[in-house]
């Protein structure tokens, strides 16, 4: 069965993305990105799930903070970098 769906603009520049860093471009490439997004989604979560468990609570909690941190750490980042090529072209 076929579905209808609709992505916000923020959305389609990431699909954007994920096309171009896969190089699908063309004929398909839209449904092609999400088919690998879901597929690779899945199995990363899947290889979480094996090592989360062995995890005690406070392994947890570092291990999830340390994540956060790497997530912070990279849009501060590429906020940076945004912040450098905005002075660069005025």
């Amino acid at each position: 069965m076929k579905k209808t769906i609709h992505f916000s603009k923020e959305t389609l520049n990431d699909i954007s993305k994920l096309i171009n860093t896969l190089g699908i471009e063309g004929y398909g490439d839209i449904p092609k990105a999400l088919k690998f997004s879901v597929t690779y989604t899945l199995l990363k979560l899947q290889e979480d799930e094996k090592v989360i468990p062995t995890l005690n609570s406070s392994d947890f909690a570092l291990w999830f903070s340390s994540v956060n941190r790497i997530k912070k750490d990279r849009l501060n980042n590429e906020k940076i970098e945004k912040m450098k090529k905005g002075n660069t072209l005025t």
